[in-house]
């Protein structure tokens, strides 16, 4: 990852920085949807600066923070995704910079940032057990008994599917890693394989 575009959630008494992140990072999916290199691979990654998390015996606190970086391998990457004309409708409350290059010499190591994806509830998982394997739904309630859903807990992003309508929260989770992997990200910008430089 070459370059790089920050942007800033503004501070705002009457619009709350939940409500701006579900507004940038719509646009950014659909910008980042529309935006493929000549291998058909989406390279467009994101990192969020600020991002906090811990779960410390139960005691859960997480932020993605206010601010996001956007990079891409190439300058033209990230000319064609166009943020500030994605975000022209909310330029009262989100700060963009330039594109610059990542500063090499800044760099303190790599993470990737990934989509968590919540446990099933128990119904779904019963169901899923009893086909996966075969059996009916009441040896599969049986077997998982003592089974509880884990809570998903890192923090997220309430977006609304465009091809189901229905709203979700994209949960963001973080690993640091020793490299930029192999690249590859997804819709989102997020990816369990490609790293992006911290700084």
């Amino acid at each position: 990852m070459k370059f790089y575009q920050e942007m800033t959630l503004l501070p705002d008494s009457e619009i709350s920085p939940y409500f701006l992140w579900t507004k940038v990072y719509t646009q950014l999916h659909i910008a980042i949807a529309d935006v493929k290199n000549t291998h058909g691979v989406h390279a467009i990654g994101v990192s969020f600066p600020n991002y906090r998390y811990s779960n410390d015996n139960g005691k859960i606190s997480g932020t993605l923070g206010r601010k996001l970086r956007v990079f891409a391998q190439s300058e033209d990457e990230l000319v064609k995704l166009d943020l500030s004309k994605q975000l022209e409708r909310l330029t009262d409350y989100v700060h963009i910079i330039s594109i610059k290059p990542v500063p090499i010499d800044k760099i303190t190591g790599y993470a990737q940032y990934y989509r968590v994806m919540p446990k099933m509830p128990l119904e779904q998982r019963i169901a899923h057990q009893a086909k996966r394997h075969g059996v009916s739904l009441e040896e599969a309630t049986a077997h998982l008994k003592n089974y509880q859903t884990p809570p998903t807990s890192e923090p997220f992003i309430r977006l609304t599917s465009h091809s189901t309508g229905h709203e979700f929260s994209l949960y963001i989770g973080k690993t640091i890693t020793d490299s930029t992997g192999d690249g590859h990200f997804g819709t989102y910008g997020l990816s369990r394989s490609a790293g992006v430089p911290e700084f």
